[in-house]
């Protein structure tokens, strides 16, 4: 099959902030998972970082959308029913509001605690004061939404390899840049 002619792909812009999403949960969540393991001095730099690479993820699902807008997706492959093509917007769906949510809902806990976001150059202070037990609930919340999140991309993912394993379809070969023959 040539790659380059037959395969409705998606752009490389849209290609570019899929991977770069994809690349940035992982490691976010996997941080959030780690967020005791450091030296408790190091843990301010490591919260930190969570929560930047949380808001890059953000600014990248509302970048996506706003692509998205002026550039649609390839139509569904062959052989899709209209029922599945539902399906199919509607997973995308969650995974884009989940990408914007969980952030959202992660700077509760970090402002409930009384900290700030530290940019480097400039930092933003909490606007409340620290709350331990309302921080808790929020900390709660955040973790399982980001469950819920890693959960979606788990679907997500499933079903790419599904499709490109056993279906033997291109929906997969749609997110990767075309091989030169």
């Amino acid at each position: 099959m040539d790659q380059t002619t037959t395969i409705s792909r998606y752009d490389a812009v849209a290609r570019a902030l899929h991977w770069c999403s994809a690349a940035l949960v992982v490691v976010v969540f996997a941080i959030g998972l780690a967020i005791d393991v450091p030296p408790k001095p190091w843990y301010p730099l490591w919260l930190n970082t969570h929560v930047l690479i949380g808001l890059t993820i953000f600014a990248l699902a509302l970048a996506r959308l706003v692509w998205r807008a002026g550039h649609p997706a390839p139509p569904p492959v062959q052989g899709t029913s209209p029922r599945m093509a539902s399906v199919v917007r509607l997973g995308h769906a969650a995974l884009y509001a989940a990408m914007v949510v969980v952030p959202l809902i992660g700077l509760a806990p970090l402002f409930t605690r009384g900290r700030g976001i530290d940019f480097g150059l400039f930092a933003i202070p909490s606007p409340m004061a620290a709350d331990r037990p309302l921080a808790h609930t929020m900390t709660e919340i955040h973790m399982y939404a980001a469950y819920a999140l890693i959960a979606l991309v788990a679907g997500h993912v499933i079903a790419a390899l599904w499709h490109h394993f056993v279906r033997h379809d291109e929906v997969l070969l749609r997110m990767t840049p075309p091989r030169n023959p």
